[in-house]
């Protein structure tokens, strides 16, 4: 992490001291709400729902359309922060689907929805050096 640290000209991640100084609060509202993430096992929908995870919700849904990476997410985080006091699920569903729309139908109450989804095309995922070239132009 360092290394693309130096790339991009930081020395520490960009929210390290806001997530400090706030991460009681957002215990509180974490553990308090009921949240669906959509998209949640790509890239940025795992690092968001191991952030919540990890604040143990009153219910964490997870929907992507991937079950492979769904279940290489939760493979993650059940490894890494064991379990939660709430509901979670996780759930193998195209959200244009008809059973997409059963789905919210017969659970459809949520404090917070995350739509995360989007098509894989991450360049910085490639090598560093990529990176440095996606920073600059």
């Amino acid at each position: 992490m360092n290394q693309i640290l130096n790339l991009i000209y930081r020395d520490k991640n960009l929210f390290v001291d806001d997530i400090r100084r706030y991460d009681n609060r957002l215990k509180e509202i974490v553990s308090t709400s009921s949240f669906l993430v959509i998209g949640g096992a790509g890239s940025i929908g795992q690092a968001v729902t191991k952030e919540i995870f990890k604040r143990n919700p009153k219910k964490l849904h997870v929907v992507d359309i991937s079950e492979n990476n769904m279940v290489e997410l939760v493979r993650d985080i059940r490894s890494s922060f064991g379990y939660i006091d709430g509901e979670f699920k996780t759930f193998a569903l195209d959200i244009g689907s008809t059973e997409y729309d059963a789905f919210i139908k017969a659970d459809g109450k949520y404090d917070f929805v995350l739509n995360l989804s989007a098509l894989k095309h991450v360049r910085s995922e490639k090598d560093p050096f990529t990176l440095m070239r996606m920073v600059e132009t």
